[in-house]
């Protein structure tokens, strides 16, 4: 019985910490521009719907991801989702978030996939999500399989960002086939 009690309340608060990060996100002046930021749980369609934010839909239009990455990423990506912290007002944002939307959605995969919060300057979403995944800065673009965490993109890639998404995939996706073959030896 106290192990069913103890169920209970665990089930009961992460049910409500579901629920209040389902908010929706509001939009705040940010104080150094004058600017509207966004911040919360936002989707790329609000990004895009914001007159102030009009690079996104620039930046994706300018954006050539590689095809060879682009074809990897179609076939290993579908099992996987993103977690995706963003400042409306970020230099690196602005450069960044705009090529991995032209990658999902060149890539056919579903936005519904990706899970995004705005935030403000202090890197704060509207709950503590950003304290959930341990956000400094941003954009952090975290991969997910399952559950868990297998890669982050932060600031800035090296090479491109379908490069460095479809390497983080790739290492667990490998990752995964070894484990499959030791499990049938």
């Amino acid at each position: 019985m106290k192990k069913m009690k103890s169920l209970f309340v665990i089930l009961l608060c992460l049910f409500s910490v579901k629920q209040i990060s389902a908010q929706d996100f509001v939009r705040e002046v940010d104080k150094k521009t004058g600017k509207v930021l966004l911040r919360g749980s936002i989707a790329f369609d609000n990004i895009l719907n914001e007159s102030s934010c009009s690079w996104l839909a620039k930046g994706a239009a300018e954006y050539h991801p590689m095809q060879g990455s682009i074809d990897g990423l179609k076939k290993m990506a579908g099992d996987y989702r993103f977690v995706v912290f963003a400042g409306t007002w970020c230099g690196d944002t602005k450069e960044l978030l705009p090529k991995f939307y032209k990658v999902l959605t060149e890539a056919g995969i579903d936005l519904h996939a990706v899970e995004m919060y705005g935030v403000n300057r202090k890197k704060e979403a509207l709950n503590i999500e950003h304290l959930l995944y341990n956000i400094i800065n941003v954009p952090t673009i975290i991969v997910m399989y399952k559950q868990h965490e297998i890669g982050r993109i932060v600031e800035s890639v090296s090479s491109t960002i379908e490069q460095e998404l479809l390497a983080i995939i790739e290492k667990d996706y490998s990752a995964m086939e070894m484990e499959r073959m030791k499990r049938f030896k």
